[in-house]
């Protein structure tokens, strides 16, 4: 009995860190796939990075990881992640390219973590009352960034269309919260065999919406750089919230996963001089409270 609450202690306290590292990932990648779309359409961005993320992600599945058994469920699964996914970075790319992303990025994330949540809860699961009082603080932290005035905008040379913005956050959540849904179906032995499916499907309608609507594929010279860099997280990001996913509860997963707004805030407060609101200092020391709360035994 011991050594069996110390395996899912030791498996809990992994899916924390790895949660957290997805967040600090998305975090990064949000803001320069925030970047690169006003330079160039959200569609040639998502094509541009996920295609960056796929080479990634192929190198390691032949190079380095252990060989995996995925089933045609496991890659259907990962197809519908694919799709759901790359709905909600063209909406949060295009959203961050038209609003504040001290805004977006936490509306995006407030859905993306309780859809999941609420699923996963709903499913069975049950957690101590500690871990559900950090999901919660988490929510309410998730919230309470979004609270800021509507002051100090990026440059005017942008477009700024906050209830566009908005919506599209909106969206957003509800298509990361489709992947996070669909990666907790796949079995651990298929390895990152999904991501790669989903990433080909991301990569296919992301091309083709670039082609169509957009200025073509790939994007442009001055957003080469920062769509690179959104690949490079990406890949990273994708194999610790699977691993996240596959260890732990899709609850404490999906919730702290889903704390890249502080990420997004704290560089949009750096390079592009959009101001922390007080409401949104208490909301990063909320969000602090909650990882410690979900992390204890």
């Amino acid at each position: 009995m011991r050594r069996a609450t110390c395996a899912i202690l030791s498996g809990m306290t992994a899916t924390v860190l790895l949660a957290l590292s997805t967040s600090l990932l998305f975090g990064v990648g949000d803001f320069l796939g925030g970047v690169a779309t006003r330079r160039d359409t959200p569609y040639a961005v998502t094509g541009t990075s996920h295609l960056v993320a796929m080479g990634l992600l192929v190198l390691a599945v032949l190079f380095v990881l252990p060989p995996a058994h995925a089933t045609e469920l496991d890659i259907a699964w990962g197809m519908l992640s694919g799709l759901s996914g790359v709905a909600g970075v063209i909406s949060l790319f295009t959203a961050l390219s038209v609003g504040r992303m001290s805004i977006v990025a936490p509306i995006s994330a407030a859905l993306s973590a309780a859809l999941p949540a609420v699923y996963d809860l709903a499913s069975g699961t049950r957690l101590p009352t500690h871990t559900l009082a950090g999901i919660g603080l988490a929510l309410v932290a998730i919230v309470i960034v979004s609270i800021a005035p509507d002051e100090q905008l990026h440059e005017p040379a942008h477009p700024y269309r906050p209830r566009l913005a908005l919506v599209l956050a909106m969206l957003s959540g509800v298509g990361f919260s489709g992947a996070f849904i669909a990666f907790s179906h796949t079995a651990d032995a298929s390895g990152l065999v999904p991501v790669l499916a989903a990433r080909a499907v991301s990569i296919a309608v992301a091309v083709l919406l670039s082609v169509r609507f957009g200025h073509g594929f790939p994007v442009d010279r001055t957003a080469l750089a920062p769509s690179a860099g959104a690949g490079l997280t990406d890949f990273l990001a994708n194999i610790t919230m699977i691993t996240a996913i596959r260890l732990g509860p899709l609850a404490i997963a999906s919730v702290l996963g889903s704390l890249f707004p502080v990420v997004v805030v704290f560089l949009a407060r750096v390079f592009l001089g959009e101001r922390l609101h007080a409401w949104q200092r208490v909301g990063v020391v909320l969000a602090v409270a909650a990882v410690l709360l979900a992390a204890l035994p």
